[in-house]
């Protein structure tokens, strides 16, 4: 579950994401929902680079995964093609339209903006991660959202 509904006030949210920042460079935040997310901040602050969101796949993934691509931003400042390759996964630009339902309100909040095209990249797990069926399943966020 995210801090915010673990009974956490916006304060203790910012004081944590500060700390975090601080220390590592970004920090993530999880959404257990259905279906879940986990997305960073701080990326952009700390190396100018789009911060990172991963969604459809189990959680424990989800947070593997966005650590993992984020390493290479601590450890490079930007992330490396080899390690997309290693890990079976890809960077896509997340569209805007995506952005409407408070799908990033952490991000939102501590940057008191909204979250446009270029602030965050999706990172798609490749077919390694998923049987058939759940590949099939897999949103892209680089894709314009219809309205249901």
């Amino acid at each position: 579950m995210c801090m915010r509904c673990d009974g956490y006030s916006w304060e203790e949210i910012e004081r944590h994401t500060d700390v975090a920042i601080r220390v590592h460079g970004y920090t993530t935040v999880h959404v257990e929902a259905q279906p879940p997310w986990t997305y960073t901040i701080g990326a952009y602050e700390s190396w100018d680079q789009p911060e990172l969101i991963v969604v459809d796949i189990e959680s424990a993934i989800q947070k593997a995964i966005v650590h993992a691509v984020a390493s290479d931003y601590v450890e490079f400042g930007e992330v490396a093609d080899a390690t997309l390759d290693l890990l079976d996964v890809e960077l896509v630009t997340v569209d805007e339209s995506h952005f409407v339902d408070g799908l990033v309100a952490a991000w939102e909040n501590r940057y008191s903006l909204a979250a446009s095209t270029g602030d965050f990249v999706q990172v798609v797990p490749g077919p390694s991660w998923c049987c058939d069926d759940c590949g099939q399943r897999l949103r892209r966020l680089d894709e314009i959202r219809r309205a249901a």
